[in-house]
C-alpha cells in the first residue's frame, strides 16, 4: 500500500510540474497579472470594438484553473500608455474625432495582479460637409461615372475605411479605362468644434494607354515564347485600351495552359510616344510529367469504402501535331482508383456476418480512366479537343454494375471564367441486382432499374444484357468564384443539357436538363462571415412511355442535401431480404426493436425487407449556409438544406408539401492546403414533408428510424418526413459542400 501511495504522490508531483512548465512565464519577477479591463462611457461602439485593437487585455477566467493552456496577460506600463492612444485612434477611425480618454486607473489588488479601468468621452461623430474632386477635367467623359461610384455622401459620418476605399476606387476605375499611371491624393480637414469634415481629392489621370507589344522571356525549355504570347493576346490585343482586369485575365489564361508552376503578367516601361503599354509575362515551367498517389476512406450509415488511387500526367505527349501544325502541349492523364466497399456499413456488416442475420454485400470497386486533351485544336486559341475513356465498377444498394464510358468533345473557353463543352457520349453498363423481386408495385428488377439485369448464374453478359446510352451533352459553366475550394465572393452558373437514346428494356429517346446557381458574399472584419447559397434543379424525360435507366436518374443526399445519407433522398423500393421474426416500430429498454405479436403474445414470423433507392426523374436542391471564421484554421458553419427527388419529371403537378424535405445543421471546417476538412451534422425536420414510404402490411416488414443516432429520440412513428430513414445524418469530406 505504501508503494502505491508513493507512486501516486510522484504522479501528482509530475502532473503539477508539467502544468507549471506549461503555464505562461512572467516577463520579469515583479510583473503583475491583468485581472480585469473595463472601459466605461461607451455608447456608439462596443467594448470589443476597442479591446480587439489594443495590446493589453484581461486574463481569461480559465487561465487560473488551466494555466497549462496559457492565456495569462501581464501588465506593461509602456504598452498601456500606447494602448490609451490606440483607443483614441479607434474612435477617430469611426469618425469620433472628439473622443478623449478622460481617466485611466491602474489598481493593484495586492495579489500580484492589477485591474484597469478606462473612462472615455465619445463626443459626436464628424459628418462629411464638403467633397471637392479636382483633376477630372481631362477625362470629362468619365467624370459622371467616377463621381457616381464614389462611396462618399454629404452628411454621412466620415469613416476612414470609406475614405480609403474612395481613393482606391478612383484609381481602379481609371486603370480600367486605360489610365495605367493614374494617381489620387487625398486630404481630409476635420473641424473639431463643428464636428465636420471637408474632404479634397486631387486626381492625376496621367496619359491614357493602349496595350502594346507582349514579351515573354524564355525561362522553360519546352514552351516557346511565341505560344505564351499568342495565348495572352486573346485578352491583351494590341491597340485596345489598357485595363488591370485584362492583365488578370491574361495571367489566368496562361496559367490555364497547365504547364506552368507560376505565372505573373506585369506592365513594362510605357512607350509615351505611342501611348502604348508593353506587357511582360514571366512564366516558369512546372515538370511536364508528374505522378501522384494516395489512399483514403469514406462512407456513411449505408455504405463504407476504403480505396487507393494513382495518377500519371504527361503535359506534352507529342501527338498534337496530328491535329494542328506545330501544336504543342497535348496532355495525357491516366487515373486509377481501386477499393473495397461494404453495405450497409462496417459495423452492421460485421454483425450480420457473425450472426448470419440478413444479407451482406461487399466487393471490389474500381474506376480507371484515360483522358487526352489537345489545346488550340485546328489552330484556334480558345478551342481544345477533349476525349476520355473510362472503365469502372460500382456497388450500390439496389444494384452493382460494370461500365465502359466514352466521351469525345470540344472545350470552348471564350473567356477565362466561361466554358462551353459539347460532347458525344456512348456508355455501356452491365447490371446485376441482388433483388429478386421489387415488392413495391410488384416490379421486377429490370422494370424498376430501367435496365436489363443479368441473371445471377451468368458469368458473361449477352447482347440483350447491355444497358446502352448514346447522347449529346452540352455543359456550360460561368464561374466567377474567387476560390473554387473555399469561395468567399462571386457566383457560379451552370447548365447541363443531354439528349439522346437509351437502349434499356426498350429503345427510348430522353432529354435531361440540370441548371444550377451558387452565390457567395462575405462581410464583417476581415471578411470573417460568408453567406453562401445554392439552387439546383433537374428534370429527366423519357419519351414514348419508355423507362429511364437508373444510371441517369437523380439521387440526392450526402453533401447535396445533408438531411439524408448519400443517395438516400430518392424514390424507394421495398425488397425482400429474408425471413424471420417480424420487428415492430417499438423499442425495448435496451433500445432494440421488439417483435410483432399475435393475440396469444407470440412473436410473428414472415418476410423481412429493406428499402433501396432507385432514383427519380425530378430534382430540386436548395442550400443556405453561414460560415464564420473562428481562427485562421477553424470555420464554424450553420446551414439549412432542402430538397426533393420525384419519380416524375418536374412539372405543374409537383406536390411540395409531400415531397420537399428540410434539414438544419451545423458544421466545423479545418483549413488545409488541399481544402477544408469538413464535418457536418444535420437534423431533418420531421414535420416538413411526408414519408418516403408508407408502411404496408402486404410488404416485407421493415422499421422506421424516427430517432437520431442509436435510435435516440425514437417515437415509433412511421409517418414522419423522410420515413423510414433516420432524421439525423453526419457527413465527413474535404472541400465545401458547394
Amino acid at each position: 500500500m505504501r508503494a502505491t501511495r508513493e507512486s501516486r504522490t510522484w504522479r501528482c508531483l509530475a502532473l503539477v510540474a508539467l502544468v507549471s512548465a506549461c503555464a505562461t512565464p512572467k516577463p520579469s519577477p515583479d510583473s503583475l497579472r491583468v485581472d480585469d479591463l473595463t472601459i466605461t462611457g461607451m455608447q456608439a461602439l462596443k467594448e470589443g470594438d476597442v479591446t480587439d485593437r489594443i495590446v493589453t487585455s484581461a486574463t481569461p477566467w480559465w487561465s487560473k484553473w488551466f494555466p497549462f493552456l496559457g492565456g495569462t496577460e501581464w501588465f506593461d506600463v509602456n504598452t498601456w500608455q500606447a494602448d490609451l492612444r490606440r483607443i483614441a485612434r479607434v474612435y477617430e477611425s469611426r469618425g469620433y474625432y472628439q473622443a478623449r480618454v478622460l481617466e485611466d486607473l491602474v489598481t493593484e489588488t495586492g495579489k500580484g495582479s492589477v485591474t484597469l479601468k478606462v473612462k472615455v468621452s465619445e463626443g459626436v461623430p464628424a459628418t462629411l460637409r464638403t467633397v471637392d474632386v479636382t483633376g477630372l477635367d481631362g477625362v470629362s467623359e468619365l467624370k459622371p461615372s467616377l463621381l457616381a461610384r464614389l462611396p462618399l455622401e454629404l452628411g454621412d459620418v466620415f469613416l476612414e475605411e470609406a475614405w480609403a476605399k474612395a481613393k482606391a476606387g478612383l484609381v481602379d476605375q481609371l486603370h480600367e479605362a486605360g489610365f495605367a499611371e493614374a494617381d489620387v491624393e487625398g486630404e481630409a480637414v476635420v473641424d473639431l468644434d463643428a464636428a465636420k469634415v471637408d474632404a479634397r481629392l486631387a486626381v492625376d489621370p496621367g496619359s491614357r494607354f493602349r496595350f502594346g507589344l507582349i514579351y515573354a522571356p524564355v525561362i522553360g525549355q519546352v514552351v516557346p515564347p511565341k505560344l505564351i504570347i499568342d495565348v495572352a493576346q486573346a485578352e491583351l490585343p494590341r491597340g485596345s485600351w489598357y485595363s488591370d482586369s485584362a492583365l488578370a485575365n491574361a495571367q489566368a489564361r496562361v496559367f490555364q495552359m497547365g504547364v506552368f508552376g507560376a505565372v505573373k503578367v506585369n506592365r513594362g516601361i510605357p512607350d509615351r510616344a505611342q501611348n502604348e503599354m508593353p506587357i511582360i509575362i514571366d512564366a516558369r515551367e512546372a515538370p511536364l510529367r508528374s505522378v501522384r498517389w494516395g489512399g483514403g476512406a469514406g462512407g456513411d450509415l449505408i455504405r463504407n469504402e476504403a480505396r487507393v488511387f494513382g495518377e500519371y500526367v504527361d503535359r506534352n505527349l507529342g501527338f498534337a501535331r496530328l491535329f494542328s501544325k506545330g501544336a504543342l502541349l497535348d496532355k495525357l492523364t491516366l487515373k486509377g482508383k481501386a477499393g473495397y466497399a461494404v453495405l450497409p456499413n462496417v459495423f452492421e456488416f460485421t454483425r450480420r456476418a457473425i450472426e448470419r442475420d440478413g444479407e451482406i454485400r461487399h466487393g471490389l470497386v474500381f474506376d480507371a480512366s484515360v483522358q487526352y486533351e489537345v489545346p488550340r485544336v485546328f489552330e484556334t486559341r480558345t478551342v481544345s479537343l477533349l476525349s476520355s475513356l473510362g472503365f469502372n465498377r460500382t456497388l450500390d444498394q439496389a444494384f452493382d454494375y460494370f461500365a465502359a464510358e466514352g466521351k469525345l468533345g470540344f472545350l470552348w473557353r471564350p473567356r477565362v471564367d466561361l466554358t462551353v463543352y459539347p460532347s458525344v457520349n456512348l456508355n455501356g453498363y452491365v447490371l446485376r441486382s441482388p433483388i429478386q423481386q421489387m415488392v413495391n408495385a410488384n416490379l421486377t428488377p429490370s422494370a424498376a432499374l430501367g435496365c436489363p439485369v443479368m441473371n445471377a448464374t451468368q458469368f458473361f453478359p449477352k447482347a440483350d444484357d447491355l444497358c446502352l446510352l448514346g447522347y449529346l451533352d452540352v455543359t456550360t459553366e460561368w464561374d466567377r468564384r474567387d476560390n473554387k475550394l473555399e469561395p468567399k465572393e462571386g457566383f457560379y452558373l451552370g447548365l447541363s443539357a443531354q439528349g439522346g437514346l437509351s437502349r434499356t428494356t426498350q429503345l427510348t429517346p430522353f432529354l435531361k436538363l440540370v441548371p444550377e446557381a451558387r452565390g457567395y458574399v462575405s462581410f464583417g472584419k476581415a471578411r470573417a462571415v460568408t453567406l453562401a447559397g445554392k439552387l439546383r434543379a433537374g428534370t429527366l424525360v423519357g419519351f414514348g412511355g419508355g423507362e429511364t435507366p437508373i444510371v441517369t436518374r437523380f439521387f440526392s443526399g450526402g453533401s447535396n442535401m445533408r438531411g439524408f445519407n448519400q443517395r438516400r433522398l430518392s424514390p424507394m423500393a421495398v425488397v425482400k431480404t429474408g425471413d424471420g421474426v417480424l420487428p415492430s416500430n417499438e423499442l425495448d429498454s435496451r433500445g432494440q426493436f421488439v417483435c410483432q405479436r399475435d393475440d396469444a403474445g407470440n412473436c410473428l414470423t414472415g418476410a423481412l425487407g429493406g428499402t433501396v433507392p432507385i432514383g427519380g426523374n425530378g430534382l430540386i436542391e436548395a442550400s443556405l449556409e453561414v460560415r464564420i471564421d473562428l481562427t485562421d484554421s477553424l470555420v464554424l458553419a450553420f446551414f439549412v438544406d432542402g430538397g426533393l427527388v420525384t419519380a416524375e419529371p418536374l412539372g405543374p403537378g409537383l406536390d411540395f408539401a409531400r415531397d420537399f424535405y428540410t434539414a438544419v445543421g451545423l458544421g466545423l471546417r479545418y483549413r488545409t492546403p488541399l481544402g477544408p476538412i469538413r464535418a457536418d451534422l444535420a437534423y431533418r425536420l420531421p414535420f416538413i414533408g411526408g414519408p418516403l414510404l408508407q408502411n404496408d402490411p402486404t410488404k416485407p416488414a421493415y422499421v422506421s428510424q424516427s430517432g437520431c443516432f442509436f435510435n435516440l429520440g425514437h417515437t415509433g412513428s412511421s409517418t414522419y418526413a423522410g420515413a423510414p430513414d433516420s432524421v439525423c445524418a453526419v457527413h465527413l469530406s474535404i472541400g465545401e459542400a458547394f
